[in-house]
């Protein structure tokens, strides 16, 4: 019959052995890895990004007169007409150093007014990364970030004043009469927009108050009043 503390031991005594010889085992592996590191050098690839070439391509997309992409198109992918987006290029551009073209420490040109601003617009519109813009805007993930930022402090700056604000009391009258003469419904601000908006994470405790017959699925409504000039 075996010997349990003898068979103990025995265990014991392999496993002090294993563990020794992991040691060993890591110690070189580390020791290689830091002669490897010794070696070669710490630099960064450098990737060549062409921004004049980005600029003559969105501009021939977007902006030239034969357009490649006309109105609509523009419409639908910046969520924006055309016009009004020169036209908050034009006017932040004129206030806001960042937005303006400079040159880097090379001499190159940086890019462009048009390019900071269409990236910050696709962001928005698409709800998409800094990242993801590369390989079509050639723009380094720091500089769309950094312009997304910047567009939405100087909307905020320029137009917030007026197109931001709540209705005054000069502006609900207005809205009042309009309504009462074209539509005959005096007191009315504008149209209630509803949109049922799905609910992903919803708790199972939750679900119940939050599910209609119709969608099969928990939604939360989102209500929108709108002017006729769609300014409130």
């Amino acid at each position: 019959m075996a010997n349990p503390l003898k068979n103990c031991k025995l265990l014991l005594t392999v496993g002090q052995t294993v563990m020794k010889s992991w040691e060993v085992i890591m110690d070189t592996v580390q020791e290689e890895e830091e002669e490897e590191e010794e070696i070669q050098p710490k630099t960064r690839k450098m990737l060549l990004r062409d921004r004049w070439d980005t600029h003559t391509r969105l501009m021939a997309h977007y902006f030239d007169e034969n357009s490649v992409y006309g109105e609509h198109r523009f419409r639908r992918r910046f969520r924006m007409a055309k016009h009004l987006f020169l036209r908050i290029v034009g006017d932040v551009t004129n206030i806001f150093e960042y937005i303006r073209q400079h040159r880097d420490a090379r001499g190159a040109d940086e890019f462009s007014e048009i390019q900071k601003y269409a990236v910050a617009v696709r962001q928005l519109a698409y709800g998409s990364g800094s990242d993801s813009w590369d390989e079509y805007f050639q723009m380094f993930e720091r500089v769309a970030r950094d312009s997304l930022d910047e567009f939405c402090r100087c909307v905020v700056t320029i137009y917030g004043p007026r197109y931001l604000r709540k209705p005054t009391f000069t502006d609900v009258q207005s809205l009042y009469a309009h309504h009462a003469s074209v539509h005959g419904l005096p007191g009315m601000l504008g149209s209630l927009d509803c949109l049922h908006w799905a609910w992903g994470s919803c708790l199972n405790a939750c679900q119940g108050q939050f599910i209609r017959g119709d969608k099969g699925h928990p939604t939360v409504i989102l209500e929108a009043v709108a002017s006729l000039d769609l300014w409130i």
